[in-house]
């Protein structure tokens, strides 16, 4: 394959960003590469509060289908009680008539059935259409409940992904009560981490946020709340009283942190996601510099530096100067990643297919880096704008092979999924299960397993694996949504060992 034919963009970050903002590259998403919808991202968001209960005012899929991808899932890996996910359940008669009842009806027996701090009804895209009047309803019922009622209008079909997340976060604030003096004097000391989801962390992994909680205390300071990250309702009551917001990811955490600024005047701390040594001092010293605590942070600082230093700069002896590929499919991460390699290990970050549809959609961290000094290249394909996830995958990988032929494989590192089969060192740090990947320890992490990438370079992957993932023409494991579309409408929705035009079930 001839790269230079296939180069959809080659240029630093700057570049992109301002061509974009032009029109003259397109930063619309293909079909098959649109994210989830607002409904799924504001469910997301409220699986985070603890005791609260979200009624999905909709047919019963649409619960069931976030109950299982986040409330089912954040109990099976932190052993936290089960939280219901319900729904009102209209059917067809319902879209003709209406489903107020139903959900006049929803909000009173949950209220009686659970006795939450918190009830939550969210809209699908069927009650958004019909237009249900969701908020007379919930107005008129909330005299009859102990209990705090909120209303969250996210049909999927209003808003992008990422306007499921904003929303939920700027809905939240409302739930906040305005600081005091005295409130002020009393969490004087406290923190709060904003921008979390799901709900609680896992139990048996030093989790990012668990890492961030420990240096916070560390250095002194305690933990109001991890907002959204299974926080109750007391705790946001109270989360405007703290000395400071520290945001998670900064482009979500920042809208409620900013919202919470604008409203209640609580300080922000903002920065990208603190992999490495040089974003976790800023991400600290933020948070020192609200809670008048500098020199204790400083002293911490020097503490957690000594403790990694003869190994990180040993470690990192063999990585200036090399070249790193960072895989683009998660924009905050790449970018956050291109930052610690460059400050920390001194490498030079090429970002490869970073989606032009990012520019827009994570305008804080690109303004954050640029503004660092840091401007990676940028490195666009014709595969990650074609249609078709199955056959793009394919085609980005013979792309990254063919762009990489022209480089020396000693000095470059692959830092992606490890379902991609470069001839290079691979590094797949959502991999690394012996967390955390932020602060000093994390740094750690992260340098030794560069190396150990590049000590057992010599050793080849799995050719079996890499026909599963990149099946020959002829055959290989493939799902049925790549099959002909007659057949995937006719047979269920599993695995198929096919020779790509007809198949059968494994387990049949």
């Amino acid at each position: 394959m001839d790269i230079h034919g296939s180069i959809v963009f080659s240029g630093k970050l700057s570049e992109l960003y301002k061509l974009t903002k032009e029109g003259k590259i397109k930063t619309n998403l293909q079909g098959s590469h649109t994210r989830p919808c607002k409904f799924w991202t504001a469910m997301k968001i409220l699986s985070g509060i603890k005791n609260a209960i979200v009624i999905a005012h909709g047919p019963s899929g649409c619960a069931y289908g976030v109950k299982n991808a986040y409330k089912l899932t954040n109990c099976r890996n932190s052993g936290s009680p089960y939280e219901s996910v319900l729904t009102t359940n209209i059917g067809e008669k319902n879209i003709v008539y209406g489903g107020e009842k139903e959900l006049r009806g929803a909000i009173l027996e949950v209220y009686k059935k659970y006795k939450p701090d918190l009830i939550v009804v969210a809209t699908s895209c069927a009650t958004g259409i019909i237009g249900d009047n969701v908020d007379s309803i919930v107005d008129k019922v909330k005299k009859n409940i102990n209990a705090e009622l909120m209303t969250i209008h996210c049909e999927g079909f209003s808003g992008e992904y990422r306007t499921g997340f904003d929303l939920v976060f700027k809905e939240i604030v409302n739930l906040m009560e305005a600081p005091t003096e005295a409130s002020k004097k009393k969490l004087a000391k406290y923190v709060n981490i904003v921008g979390g989801k799901m709900g609680p962390e896992r139990t048996e992994v030093d989790t990012d946020v668990k890492e961030l909680i420990r240096m916070l205390e560390g250095m002194g300071a305690k933990i109001n709340s991890v907002i959204a990250g299974n926080c109750s309702l007391e705790q946001l009551k109270k989360a405007p009283s703290v000395a400071v917001n520290c945001t998670l990811c900064m482009d979500i955490g920042y809208v409620v942190g900013k919202e919470m600024l604008n409203v209640y005047g609580t300080p922000l701390n903002s920065t990208i996601l603190p992999y490495g040594i040089s974003a976790t001092e800023k991400w600290l010293l933020g948070a020192a510099k609200y809670l008048d605590m500098e020199k204790e942070t400083k002293e911490f600082m020097e503490k957690e530096y000594n403790e990694i230093k003869e190994e990180f700069e040993k470690a990192k002896e063999n990585l200036i100067n090399k070249v790193a590929i960072i895989e683009g499919h998660d924009a905050v991460k790449s970018l956050s990643i291109a930052y610690m390699l460059e400050k920390d290990f001194g490498m030079r970050p090429i970002i490869y297919n970073f989606h032009p549809w990012n520019t827009g959609a994570r305008e804080t961290s690109i303004d954050y880096l640029l503004l660092a000094g840091i401007d990676p290249e940028i490195l666009i394909t014709k595969g990650t704008l074609s249609f078709g996830k199955y056959e793009s995958m394919q085609q980005t990988e013979e792309e990254l092979l063919a762009f990489l032929g022209a480089m020396d494989s000693k000095s470059v590192i692959y830092f992606g999924s490890s379902l991609s089969f470069p001839s290079i060192p691979l590094v797949d740090l959502n991999a690394i299960l012996n967390r955390p990947r932020f602060g000093y320890r994390g740094a750690l992490k992260v340098a030794k397993a560069i190396n150990k990438a590049i000590e057992y370079s010599f050793r080849p992957r799995s050719s079996l694996s890499k026909k599963m993932i990149f099946p020959d023409k002829a055959s290989g494991i493939t799902s049925v949504s790549s099959l002909t579309d007659k057949l995937s409408q006719d047979v269920p929705d599993c695995t198929m060992y096919s020779k790509r035009r007809s198949g059968r079930c494994i387990n049949s």
